[in-house]
């Protein structure tokens, strides 16, 4: 096997909407966050964060539901841990916009449930 030059600007925003799922499956099948399977996925997620930035970022792995009021949203850890998100009264603020104002590139929220007024049965869920 050679020593090959890994490509990771080759991915395009759904392809990193996949990583991101398969990292999601990773975690939930028991692979801990330090395996070098995260830490590749983590890679590709990374590098393309920083080649188009946080509100881009957002926008692309959120789509629509990252205008959905925050009091509508349930933010996860890597470790599948709720994160107690502080409204103090940005409950209608976009959950797009409280992610970018409240948490920095290197410690996203690892998953969004959203309760869509629409679909009241139904939770969107996305990775960032």
């Amino acid at each position: 096997m050679t020593n090959q030059e890994v490509d990771f600007g080759i991915l395009t925003a759904k392809e990193i909407r996949d990583v991101l799922k398969s990292k999601a499956h990773c975690l939930r099948a028991g692979f801990p966050a330090d395996h070098i399977i995260i830490k590749t996925l983590n890679e590709f997620r990374d590098h393309y964060l920083g080649r188009v930035g946080l509100p881009t970022y957002l926008s692309q792995m959120l789509g629509e539901v990252g205008k959905a009021p925050m009091q509508s949203c349930t933010l996860y850890a890597e470790n599948g841990q709720p994160i107690q998100a502080r409204l103090n009264g940005a409950h209608n603020q976009p959950v797009q916009r409280f992610i970018a104002r409240n948490f920095s590139v290197d410690r996203l929220p690892f998953k969004v449930e959203v309760a869509l007024a629409s679909k009241p049965d139904q939770i969107e869920v996305r990775y960032l």
